[in-house]
This record gives C-alpha cells, structure tokens and sequence, in this order.
C-alpha cells in the first residue's frame, strides 16, 4: 500500500536510506520532506519498506529520493511506489526529473520500465566512499505525447 509519509514513518525511512545510501539525507531533512514535497512510503505486511519523495515545481516535478529495503527488493515494490506516487502529484507536470548514478543499473531498468529516458549525463556528480566520483544519469518522463517526441 502507497501512502503518503507522516513524520511517524521518518525513523523507518532514515533506517532505510542508511541501508541504502553511501551519502544518506539526515532525519531532519526526512522530517522537513514530510511537509515540503509529496513523500510517499510504501508499506508490506504493516511496515515500511521504501520511501519516494518529489519535489514539484510549476508544471513539472523532480525525483529527489527513492529506495526500497534491500530484504524487499526485486519484488515489484519499487515500480508500485513510484507509479502511484507520479499519480498522486496535484500540479499535473508535463515532465518528471530525475538523477541516478551511472552504475545503479537497477534503479535505471525501473525508471526505463516507468517510462523514463535518459537526456543528458552530469559528469563527477556523485561522491564515493574512496573519494572519487561518479556520473549521474539525467533522466525525463514526459507526461505529455508532444514532450516525449523531442527525447525519442
């Protein structure tokens, strides 16, 4: 079940941001999420397995953050969450934004399986662990026909 994120569900999402994130946001980024963007999580058996938080701008919206528990990963989930929570922004965007690392070849086949397509590369974007950085991925989902024509 998608739902959106209340500041009782923070101390899960942190848990699983910390999982999954060499670089995660803090609790008190995840409490000030709840009220600023649309911040979903999506629940298996009563409990909190993912989180999904957008950030919407006119008529379009940006993918800031999302991840699934490892332990339920590879189950749909992450397509679930995501698709419910494009259909529960209010402003309607023409295009959804996001950015991922250039070796997260997971979170790209679901986004491509969303419907989204890469249009350009941020070059040295992502911080690692060893010092070193990694590219990131641009990536568009256009919600509109004519949109989506210019990226085909």
């Amino acid at each position: 079940m998608v739902r959106l994120m209340q500041q009782a569900d923070v101390s899960a999402v942190v848990k699983i941001e910390n999982l999954v994130q060499s670089h995660p946001w803090t609790y008190k980024q995840f409490q000030e999420s709840v009220d600023s963007y649309l911040s979903t999580v999506i629940e298996k058996n009563g409990q909190v397995v993912g989180f999904c938080i957008l950030q919407a701008v006119v008529d379009e919206a940006n993918l800031l953050l999302m991840a699934i528990d490892p332990d339920f990963q590879g189950q749909g989930l992450g397509y679930e969450l995501l698709d419910q929570s494009v259909q529960m922004l209010k402003n309607n965007p023409v295009h959804i934004f996001l950015e991922v690392r250039e070796s997260n070849k997971a979170a790209i086949a679901l986004y491509e399986k969303a419907h989204f397509h890469q249009i350009d590369l941020r070059k040295n974007y992502y911080p690692n662990t060893d010092g070193t950085r990694e590219h990131a991925i641009i990536m568009v989902k256009s919600c509109s026909d004519d949109f989506a024509s210019l990226f085909s």
